[in-house]
C-alpha cells in the first residue's frame, strides 16, 4: 500500500545541521508522496543522468519542496506513516536521500507494501511469542517518553518497532 495519491504522510525527522548535533527529541514533518518517475528525473538531473541512485518498484519517494522537509543522516529505518480515513498506515521505512539542506530532493523509503507477501510468509513460519519470556523491566537507558506535536500524545519507540507492529497486527488472509 502506497497511500492514496496526494496523501499527506509523516516521517520522523532528525534535524542534522551544523548548529544542531544529534537531536534529543524525535521530530516529524508533513511530506507528500512523489511518483517514482518524477523522483528518478530529479535524481538523474543532479547526478548527470547516472542510474546509480535509481528509485525502483520496491521504493517510494516522499518530500515537501516548499518546506524542505526530508530525512537526514540518522533517520534510516524510521517510519513513513500516512493517514487514511480510518487509520494511520505504515507505508515506508526511511532508506536514503541526498543531504537534507536546500535544494531538497525527495527522500527515498522502502515500500513496505511491496514486501507484504514476504512478511506474511515469515509470520506463518514464526511461532507466536511466549508472553512469559518478555523482560519484566525496561532495558537500561530505554524508557518511553511522550510527545505531543498536535495535541495528541504519542509514545516514542525505536523505529524497528514499527516493522514488528506491522507484522504482528497484519490480518492473515
Amino acid at each position: 500500500m502506497a497511500g492514496p495519491p496526494h496523501s499527506t504522510c509523516h516521517p520522523p525527522l532528525l534535524v542534522d545541521t551544523e548548529q544542531l548535533h544529534s537531536p534529543f527529541r524525535l521530530q516529524e514533518g508533513k511530506v507528500g508522496l512523489v511518483g517514482n518517475e518524477l523522483c528518478n528525473v530529479l535524481y538523474r538531473q543532479r547526478l548527470s543522468k547516472s542510474a546509480a541512485y535509481s528509485v525502483q518498484d520496491e521504493m517510494l519517494c516522499a518530500g515537501d519542496f516548499s518546506t524542505g522537509k526530508a530525512i537526514c543522516q540518522g533517520d534510516s529505518g524510521g517510519p513513513l506513516v500516512c493517514e487514511l480515513p480510518t487509520a494511520w498506515v505504515l507505508v515506508g521505512l526511511a532508506s536514503w536521500g541526498f543531504d537534507c539542506r536546500h535544494p531538497i530532493y525527495p527522500s527515498v523509503f522502502t515500500r513496505v507494501g511491496y514486501f507484504s507477501d514476504w512478511i506474511h510468509e515469515i509470520q506463518m513460519l514464526t511461532p507466536p511469542p511466549d508472553p512469559t519470556s518478555a523482560p519484566q523491566t525496561p532495558f537500561p537507558g530505554q524508557h518511553l517518553s511522550t510527545a505531543s506535536s498536535s495535541g495528541h500524545p504519542a509514545a516514542l519507540v525505536p523505529p524497528q518497532t514499527w516493522l514488528l507492529l506491522l507484522c504482528a497486527f497484519r490480518d492473515p488472509q
